[in-house]
């Protein structure tokens, strides 16, 4: 059987991973990442008056590499403490010299929150150097929680319009549509015409990316238990079985 036809929509400095041998893979960057000017002496100010660093991208412990001595330093004398969302994340954390403490189980906001609040000791004080565009489930959880949040803007989606308007152009040629953040939907559908019927499966990331896309229009979307590229291609897999047995039973 051939391999399903997938578009992937990343910014420029992610790759397919996994997907990439259970699909024909095609990344058409619709947002580019911008860093936000000043972003690093504001957290380099606040890295010794909180005691947990929390990073919840794989890009945002590369924006920090300048100050990685400086967190290199205050692990050692055990002032600081760092959460990676994610395997990802925590490996290019590590790849810094940085020591990563403590990898949720669960990835969204509100259960993140919880679990990072119930680490002994208790964050007095967290920072959470992030995207301009983040979602607030996660600081304000925390800040229920009684933790006290210092949000730093480290990074910006930038659309891509024209890469945008060529996603859109193609898209129906795929079997699947990857969405990997609620921007980049939004992005890619200012140029979709039919989001109520697309000519492909959409896939959402996580269920942040799945009730984006139900605002914008499209039929509700599967996503993966684990939010990562293992997990849409575990689940565009399996997605692909049940097409299969539900052709062979006179099924679509």
């Amino acid at each position: 059987m051939p391999r399903p036809r997938v578009l992937l929509l990343r910014p420029p400095d992610a790759g397919a991973g996994p997907l990439a041998e259970a699909a024909v893979v095609a990344n058409i960057p619709v947002i580019d990442i911008e860093p936000v000017e000043g972003a690093l002496d504001v957290i380099e100010e606040w890295l010794s008056r909180c005691s947990l660093l929390v990073v919840t991208s794989p890009r945002a412990p590369r924006l920090l590499k300048p100050l990685a001595e400086r967190i290199r330093e205050l692990q050692r004398g055990g002032s600081l403490r760092i959460a990676a969302v994610g395997p990802r994340t925590a490996e290019e954390a590590e790849r810094l010299g940085l020591r990563v403490d403590h990898v949720p189980r669960e990835y969204r906001g509100k259960a993140l929150a919880e679990e990072l609040a119930r680490l002994e000791p208790k964050p007095r004080c967290v920072l959470l150097p992030r995207s301009e565009k983040a979602l607030p489930d996660l600081r304000r959880g925390l800040e229920e929680a009684g933790i006290e949040v210092i949000e730093v803007p480290l990074y910006r989606p930038v659309v891509l319009d024209d890469m945008a308007s060529l996603a859109a152009a193609v898209a129906d040629r795929f079997d699947y549509v990857v969405f990997t953040s609620p921007s980049i939907a939004e992005a890619f559908t200012r140029h979709y015409r039919s989001p109520a019927r697309p000519g492909f499966q959409p896939v959402a990331i996580g269920p942040s990316t799945a009730r984006k896309l139900v605002e914008l229009g499209y039929p509700e979307p599967p996503y993966p238990a684990v939010y990562t590229m293992e997990g849409v291609a575990g689940l565009i897999e399996r997605l692909e079985v049940e097409k299969r047995a539900g052709s062979r039973v006179g099924g679509w």
